[in-house]
């Protein structure tokens, strides 16, 4: 890993804030695994975020952009390129009335987290996010993943969203003109240029605030009671197959409390893997293909990972 002189001094110059060089990445992820990124940087403005993708174009410098790194296991070798963080110039929440639908169309920054947002909407009196209550992560997150829990997910809320490409350009592009599946946001999978989320629109419902505060209490409330505490995980591992859960099937299996060194099935939820202490990415992955290995002999169904690997 390395980056010559001069190109160190010119990324420190664009970054405008200092440069965590050789950075390791476990303090990034919820899994709290990882090796170094050659670099990390903060970036708080979106004129500052187009100069630094062109830079990286111009050089030919590896990146990748992550939110709280709630969905995400790293390598144990880390990652030979610049990790970009959004900052607080990425985090505003404002409200437009009157959306196409009627109601509120609510205006998101790609670096809020969603656990903050959907506070700022039971403050607002604002429904259509109680969903995500208790969901982990940011909002620029959120529609890679295309998040949801309860039957619900974000693509149903959103307006649009607003994205930069790797060459610096910025599109706003409408809910109708985006392609969403389950955990997955297909555009995104398919594009030639790389696309940072910067901003999305929602559109919410007025309703009442008591109703909204009681369902969200809810959700968070039948979230903790079904997963693991305390144990560096990144939520649920594998995707839910059609008409089935991942859960279900892997406990099914017997594989509740399943070890490979330091990584665990969580007991609790066998949907979850979990580091039980000191777990690297190689216990990690190997965990998961005796998970997925079992499975598919016992239920002929393939699971597939929801989680995203550095």
């Amino acid at each position: 890993m390395g980056m010559e002189a001069g190109l160190k001094k010119e990324l420190e110059s664009l970054a405008g804030t200092s440069v965590s060089w050789d950075c390791p990445l476990s303090e990034y992820t919820s899994f709290a695994i990882g090796g170094p990124a050659l670099a990390l940087i903060t970036v708080h403005e979106l004129a500052r975020l187009q100069r630094l993708l062109l830079f990286f174009v111009e050089h030919t410098i590896q990146w990748r952009i992550i939110g709280k790194g709630t969905n995400l296991l790293v390598s144990d070798t880390g990652f030979n390129g610049v990790i970009l963080l959004l900052g607080k110039g990425f985090g505003v929440i404002a409200r437009e009335e009157a959306g196409e639908h009627g109601g509120v169309v609510v205006q998101a920054g790609a670096a809020c987290s969603l656990a903050r947002l959907v506070n700022w909407c039971e403050e607002q009196g604002l429904s259509g996010l109680e969903f995500a209550a208790g969901i982990p992560g940011t909002i620029g997150g959120a529609v890679i993943m295309n998040a949801g829990a309860w039957g619900r997910e974000l693509a149903e809320v959103l307006v649009s969203v607003t994205f930069v490409t790797s060459k610096g350009q910025v599109c706003t592009l409408p809910r109708a003109e985006l392609d969403f599946g389950y955990r997955i946001w297909h555009d995104h999978e398919r594009a030639e240029d790389a696309r940072v989320v910067v901003a999305v629109e929602l559109q919410c419902g007025v309703a009442d605030q008591e109703q909204i505060r009681t369902l969200c209490r809810s959700y968070r409330e039948k979230r903790r009671m079904k997963q693991p505490k305390g144990e560096p995980n990144a939520g649920s591992f594998f995707k839910n197959p059609d008409g089935d859960a991942a859960g279900r099937l892997i406990e099914a299996s017997g594989l509740k409390g399943l070890i490979v060194g330091g990584a665990m099935v969580s007991p609790v939820h066998a949907n979850f893997l979990v580091n039980s202490g000191g777990a690297t990415a190689a216990d990690v992955l190997e965990l998961m293909e005796k998970v997925r290995i079992k499975v598919e002999e016992d239920s002929g169904i393939v699971l597939e990972p929801e989680v995203h690997f550095l």
